[in-house]
């Protein structure tokens, strides 16, 4: 049920919910702009199955989020709201261990190629706060020797090659993305102009 509510006055343009999920945070939107949400995206089909149960007015793409097409998806009109859920178990412990999939790490980058292509005026980002640490895995060094450790607790060996599956690894603190530099603060909220 929608509320009466100061509404945000984005009606013209169309709303985006990407890892949409069962569609609880698109009823959130929906309850802050006074309308649907037009455009929903996860890989999960019975995650869409729920999401078009509790949202049937919504178009939905069962996929990748890489592989819809912002252009396609959006057809033609301006986005004025683009909400991204992506999973948090690769920056966080979450997940009981030590963030390692690069391809799950790297799933908030939709977002700069939703934001490239169709430049929706308001894009917000929801995570753990560990995702300001965002940034490279590498591998941990044992502090007295500098040589890698590996995730059974061992030090490598002089020399030794140790596969990157084998190693414990940790954020490049060099290649850290902070807030103020990129998609980087527990909720998000960039404005377009």
């Amino acid at each position: 049920m929608l509320n009466s509510q100061f509404i945000l006055g984005i009606n013209e343009e169309i709303t985006v919910d990407l890892f949409a999920g069962g569609g609880g945070m698109s009823t959130a939107i929906e309850q802050a702009i006074g309308r649907y949400v037009d455009v929903a995206v996860n890989h999960n089909a019975e995650a869409i199955s729920m999401h078009e149960a509790n949202h049937p007015q919504t178009r939905h793409y069962i996929g990748d989020v890489f592989e819809v097409d912002p252009r396609e998806a959006s057809d033609g009109r301006a986005v004025g709201l683009l909400h991204l859920s992506p999973d948090c178990t690769h920056h966080s412990q979450a997940s009981g261990g030590q963030p390692r999939d690069r391809k799950t790490r790297a799933l908030s980058w939709v977002g700069k190629r939703w934001a490239g292509q169709v430049k929706p005026r308001v894009i917000t980002l929801e995570n753990v706060k560990q995702i300001l640490q965002w940034g490279p895995l590498v591998a941990k060094r044992d502090k007295a020797t500098g040589r890698v450790l590996k995730l059974d607790g061992t030090i490598a060996e002089p020399g030794e090659v140790v596969p990157i599956r084998k190693q414990y690894l940790v954020p490049d603190k060099k290649g850290l993305v902070g807030p103020g530099r990129l998609l980087c603060l527990s909720f998000v909220i960039w404005a377009m102009p």
